[in-house]
């Protein structure tokens, strides 16, 4: 039985537009408004919203393209917000007072900055580093002076701090690229102690007492449940655990240690609700497996969730988790556009790999889609771009293969270093499944994906390309060792934990790297790259498309004016789906269209 009464919740401007994101919401129970992040306006922008009277407003303007932000007591400040107005990831600090007014507060443009989330009489901490810079620094700031102190400096990769109070931060240091170690500062005498507990892949954090913390990790075995960790005797508690699922995101109520919390389950997320006190009575709050992009807790009893389905746009539900249900639980949804479905192939070694289906298996054509990270995996959350392709009778295969988050341990290091031809083995395989399965001919399979999805692109078509009708790569690297030589150094020693050293796996990176195989390519390539990225530089996307022109093949290089490594403006995704479907309608044509060569023609800048 599910006990709740699911209430949808208008967070958005209601033009229709199925390309606004909405996420990161939280209740400010001071002015009782829900807080969140939406690109309705433009760039991504902070917004309020009573729930009693639907009325919404935005909090900052639509230029500044806010990343993130914290709620923090304090009499003057309302919300620290992190600006990444450049697109350079690099996050700057600003200060949104409770009279609306918005001040910077901590500003380097080749700076990182990692807020903690708390103020105390006006003081807040963060970690800072440059890209120019191996040293990490903790910080100390005043809101109303500006004045910052230097705590700590270390070449220890500190990226996470959480505040226990103004004497004691929780930090986080990444060993690897996975893993994280949990640290104690004192602010008073300046030492930085390493935690015996809590030791491996450390996600989401949040203080539950003056010594206490809540977080998700996996203490170094295969699954990521959701632990306690006393840090005064280290004594780790684990609240849930599961042995084939991992704890994606929670959220707890302070007052009534009600928690909620979402599990990976088939390429997506359970929704299930427990308390502190009984944690062994976990209660599933959906039938079917969902994206949850954001929840909070608005009350003692009511659960605000943010989720979305391949065909769903982000939507915000308020769960009355103490009433009796009246209507049904929140599931994926499908509409007329098709349908999805999760399958799974096996791959050259016999292990089981899982995929979504999306779109009508009588199509005719296919493409298949590769995440990116690589350790991240595909949800069934939305797509604008891979909604549009299914629109127009395009069969979208989405993979997690081996690399890939939400499968355990093992398997997310089993693309590692040499092994990086394995995940390409998948790829393959799961090529000649989908053709088998779905009937479809040699010229009407095509491959494309984002930031490593992209790689792995160029890398199917350049060491397969016999099997590709088109190809379309979104800020992909071509050539794995010169991509780590960008790197900041700090960056690059953990990336090399997972590609490999620049150094000495020089032959691989040249052996592999699509870059060096441009003119072994055959199918048509659409390469888009914000011209902004400073993750992935633009150099990765501008060499391949040389190197192929020089080759005289087939390629078409759009930058994407004033976009980073990801999306972020909704006239830029718009822009990005109808440049994309255009192009594989051409290639993946039917017989009831007409093929052909898109109208537009192709610029490569600077190329001779």
């Amino acid at each position: 039985m599910y006990r709740h009464v699911v209430t949808p919740l208008e967070l958005k401007d209601g033009t229709g537009s199925r390309h606004t994101r909405l996420n990161s919401v939280t209740w400010d129970p001071t002015s009782r408004e829900l807080i969140y992040l939406s690109n309705e306006a433009g760039l991504t922008g902070l917004w309020s919203c009573d729930p009693a009277t639907g009325k919404r407003r935005a909090l900052t303007d639509p230029y500044l393209n806010v990343v993130r932000y914290w709620p923090v007591e304090d009499p003057a400040v309302r919300l620290v917000l992190a600006l990444d107005p450049a697109f350079t990831e690099r996050e700057q600090l600003f200060l949104l007072h409770h009279d609306g007014t918005l001040r910077a507060w901590i500003e380097a443009e080749d700076a990182y900055h990692y807020f903690g989330g708390q103020l105390f009489d006006g003081v807040g901490f963060y970690v800072s580093n440059s890209a120019s810079d191996t040293r990490h620094r903790i910080m100390q700031a005043d809101t109303s002076t500006g004045r910052t102190r230097e705590l700590f400096a270390s070449d220890a990769v500190l990226t996470t701090v959480t505040p226990l109070s103004s004497e004691r931060l929780l930090l986080l240091e990444e060993q690897t690229n996975i893993d994280r170690r949990f640290h104690v500062f004192d602010t008073q005498t300046g030492v930085l102690t390493a935690l015996a507990a809590g030791y491996g892949r450390i996600g989401q954090i949040r203080p539950i007492s003056g010594d206490t913390v809540i977080f998700a990790g996996d203490l170094g075995g295969e699954r990521i449940g959701l632990h306690t960790l006393n840090l005064d005797s280290e004594a780790v508690y684990t609240v849930l655990e599961r042995p084939d699922q991992d704890v994606l995101a929670f959220c707890v109520h302070l007052t009534t240690g009600r928690i909620a919390m979402t599990l990976s389950k088939e390429c997506a997320s359970e929704l299930v609700t427990t308390t502190l006190d009984a944690p062994h009575v976990a209660v599933a709050l959906t039938r079917e497996p969902i994206h949850v992009h954001s929840m909070c807790f608005l009350g003692e009893d009511d659960l605000l969730t943010v989720t979305s389905g391949p065909f769903r746009p982000p939507e915000a539900q308020v769960h009355a988790l103490a009433k009796p249900a009246e209507a049904p639980d929140a599931s994926c949804a499908t509409t007329e556009a098709g349908a999805e479905m999760v399958e799974r192939f096996t791959s050259f070694d016999g292990r089981e790999i899982e995929y979504v289906v999306m779109g009508s298996p009588d199509s005719g054509r296919a493409m298949i889609y590769l995440h990116g990270g690589p350790e991240s995996m595909f949800e069934r959350s939305h797509s604008p771009i891979l909604e549009q392709l299914v629109d127009n009778d395009v069969l979208v295969i989405a993979p997690n293969i081996r690399g890939s988050e939400g499968y355990g341990r093992r398997f997310i290091g089993l693309d590692d270093g040499n092994r990086r031809t394995d995940a390409l083995a998948d790829v393959i395989a799961l090529r000649e499944h989908v053709q088998a399965r779905h009937g479809l001919d040699d010229d009407k399979i095509g491959i494309m994906g984002h930031s490593y999805g992209g790689f792995m692109t160029l890398m199917a078509i350049s060491h397969h390309p016999a099997l590709w009708a088109c190809a379309v790569d979104i800020a992909g690297m071509s050539h794995l060792g010169n991509f780590l030589k960008t790197a900041p150094a700090w960056r690059r020693r953990l990336r090399a934990m997972e590609y490999g050293d620049a150094a000495t796996h020089a032959d691989f990176f040249d052996d592999t790297a699509p870059l060096n195989k441009a003119g072994e390519i055959r199918c048509p390539l659409l390469i888009l790259h914000g011209d902004s990225d400073t993750r992935v530089p633009t150099t990765e996307s501008l060499a391949m498309a040389e190197a192929m022109a020089a080759e005289n093949r087939d390629v078409e290089l759009r930058w994407i004016e004033g976009e980073g490594h990801f999306l972020t403006r909704r006239t830029s995704t718009e822009c990005a789906a109808s440049t994309i479907v255009e192009f594989v309608k051409a290639r993946l044509a039917t017989p009831s269209e007409t093929p052909g060569r898109p109208a537009h023609s192709y610029s490569i800048p600077g190329a001779t």
